[in-house]
């Protein structure tokens, strides 16, 4: 229906001189008759006429049950549709159309002929440059909607964005908005539908007049099972768009699903994201096929060129959506070829005396590498043990393995008051820092989700930002202080703490300097008095790390001073050849005997190795016997840790 079946047209003069009234307007306190049809033809967009052919909406007939009831009511008749963002509330309401201009049984008797109109915000923002100029385009509209002759039923998408809440981030043009759309709401005079997510009703919510005169419906979202079934009625119209070039089998509809559940940023939903993700995989594959053809064509192959420019339907396979869907969630950020093997002889390599622990970490990763099940939530990782055994290197090294980048950091002992958690999620609206575009640690989980975090110390940290992480470790996600959602479902999670270090450091065996490993039980009860036992149950894995011995030391100084050695061959080839393939036994016992401190682990190893390589140069250098270049007891044994 146009919109030149309810009002007349306007003047064409098109000028505008200085102090004049906009042109396109109605002039103020004209009547609704005297209304422009150009200007509401760019304000408004009819669904009736969009939707007539679309195909109809699936799972959704109790909701749209309950739209119509509420739109033919006499007091009040505006609906709000509140649901996760990709659920389909737009969609029930095009389907809503599509049903009134197609006559359907199901429509009420008050509802037919009426039209459904789009109110976009962005229409009446764009050019209203002009004192008053925003007011005559809602005051148009209003008039327009309110006329009963017109039957119209307005519908607001984003309706958040004219909420007249008195919040500082309130836009003052919304309220402008909403406070003259709220005499026509509360008199019952024209029907509006609204629809907002779950997260930005809030802000209709701050401004109580304007929300109460709404009824609210909740839009759920669809199950797995459901989803496969709409994502079956979408494929015509996708193959009809790309020209039946792309085939699809139920078979990777269903891995599309799957693969959609187990790839989705939190925040997208169902049956958004398998669509995007379908439609995606399907234009790769279009690209695809027209780069072989270009190559054949470079290659001078025509007959090759011709060959695939005739191949009719090509099959969209799971590997190509699955290999799509990675790159939607992490873009060119690609995490590399991930070897088990290199991993757990990478880390044996580097840490000594954890190799039980070790090998606990690595089976974990591989079932987690398994990928049986979505990943809704991070793998969450509490290291336990004394200083200097080796945790955060561990972190470090599987950071580099499966991601191929350090991981970030964030040392705990910063964040020693309930203040600090502004320094993860930002300061609330109104707080000092608010409006700061200061990068937070969380932001680069956007580019990449897959990424390795280290919660250093984390006994250290405040318990309101412990607490803090118990969103993320529960529900795969922390809402930042504007209310975006930072997602960590992808993350692995590597919190490394020294509480209860007098406990974990095992016990001796009668006069033996050998230490026990702590059991697990021990470890459990020994960590609950640093942290909440809820934080503890949400942990997947909590190991304690074997304390470092006497004899574990010497192996880690010999295993350090070969990496070091093979660093100077690298960068000093002529003063690497100075040095010996080992440090001489005698030597080796004697340097570990003078800077081994049980309680720092193997935290003074590598820089007693260092000063034990550079005393060795500077003697040879000036002609001294390699004895004299042992380093003195006072220096090894004053060392600070690390």
């Amino acid at each position: 229906m146009a919109l030149s079946n309810f009002t007349s047209g306007g003047s064409d003069d098109d000028s505008n001189p200085p102090g004049g009234h906009p042109p396109g307007l109605p002039t103020p306190g004209s009547p609704p008759g005297d209304t422009d049809v150009d200007i509401l033809d760019e304000l408004l967009v009819n669904y009736n006429e969009k939707f007539a052919k679309a195909d109809p909406t699936m799972f959704r007939e109790t909701l749209i049950e309950q739209v119509l009831s509420v739109l033919i009511s006499k007091n009040k008749p505006n609906v709000l549709l509140k649901g996760s963002a990709g659920v389909g509330k737009t969609r029930i309401v095009e389907d809503i159309a599509r049903r009134i201009e197609l006559g359907d049984a199901l429509i009420p008797d008050h509802l037919t002929s009426h039209t459904i109109y789009e109110l976009p915000i962005a229409n009446l923002i764009a050019g209203s440059s002009f004192v008053g100029s925003l007011e005559a385009k809602v005051k148009a509209v209003v008039d327009f909607a309110v006329d009963p002759k017109n039957k119209v039923i307005l519908f607001i998408d984003e309706i958040h964005q004219i909420t007249g809440g008195t919040s500082s981030h309130s836009d003052p043009i919304g309220r402008k908005i909403s406070q003259m759309l709220k005499p026509a709401l509360a008199r019952g005079d024209m029907s509006v539908i609204g629809a907002t997510t779950s997260t930005e009703v809030r802000a209709v919510d701050e401004d109580p007049a304007f929300a109460r005169r709404f009824t609210p419906l909740i839009v759920d979202e669809l199950t797995v099972e459901q989803t496969r079934t709409v994502l079956a009625s979408v494929r015509p119209g996708l193959v009809a768009h790309y020209h039946h070039q792309i085939a699809v089998t139920d078979d990777v509809l269903a891995d599309t699903v799957t693969i959609a559940e187990a790839n989705s940023r939190a925040g997208q939903h169902r049956p958004d994201n398998a669509i995007t993700l379908l439609d995606r995989a399907m234009a790769d594959r279009v690209l695809e096929q027209k780069k072989l053809v270009v190559q054949a064509q470079n290659d001078g192959d025509t007959a090759l060129a011709q060959i695939l420019q005739n191949a009719g339907q090509v099959q969209l396979t799971k590997a190509r959506v699955l290999d799509v869907a990675k790159r939607l969630m992490t873009g060119n950020a690609q995490r590399p070829d991930f070897d088990l093997e290199t991993l757990r002889t990478t880390l044996r390599s580097r840490l000594q005396g954890q190799d039980d622990v070790l090998d606990q970490l690595t089976d974990h990763l591989a079932r987690e590498d398994l990928e049986l099940f979505p990943a809704t939530t991070p793998t969450t990782w509490l290291l336990a043990g004394a200083s200097g055994v080796g945790k955060t290197d561990t972190a470090k090294i599987i950071a580099r393995q499966r991601t191929g980048s350090d991981p970030i950091i964030l040392n705990m002992t910063e964040y020693h008051g309930s203040w600090s958690t502004s320094k993860i999620i930002g300061s609330p609206p109104g707080y000092l820092g608010s409006d700061s575009n200061q990068e937070l640690p969380f932001d680069t989980l956007e580019s990449n989700p897959h990424r390795v975090i280290l919660l250093d110390e984390f006994e250290k940290a405040d318990k309101a930002v412990q607490r803090l992480f118990l969103s993320a470790f529960d529900e795969g996600y922390i809402r930042n202080a504007h209310g975006k959602l930072l997602d960590f479902s992808k993350a692995l999670i590597i919190c490394t703490t020294n509480a209860a270090r007098d406990s974990l450091s095992g016990h001796r065996i009668g006069f033996s300097p050998v230490r026990t490993p702590v059991p697990p039980p021990s470890l459990a009860r020994a960590l609950t008095g640093f942290f909440d036992p809820e934080l503890l149950g949400r942990f997947s894995l909590i190991v304690g790390f074997n304390p470092i011995d006497a004899d574990t030391y010497r192996l880690i100084m010999a295993t350090a001073y070969a990496r070091q050695r093979e660093h100077i061959m690298a960068v000093k080839p002529r003063l690497a050849s100075c040095l010996p393939t080992e440090i001489p036994d005698d030597e080796l016992r004697a340097l570990a005997d003078r800077t081994y401190v049980d309680s720092q682990g193997a935290r003074p190893a590598g820089k007693a190795v260092r000063t034990w390589i550079e005393n060795r140069l500077l003697a040879q250098r000036a002609g001294v016997t390699v004895a004299a270049a042992m380093p003195p007891p006072e220096e090894s044994e004053t060392s600070p840790p690390g």
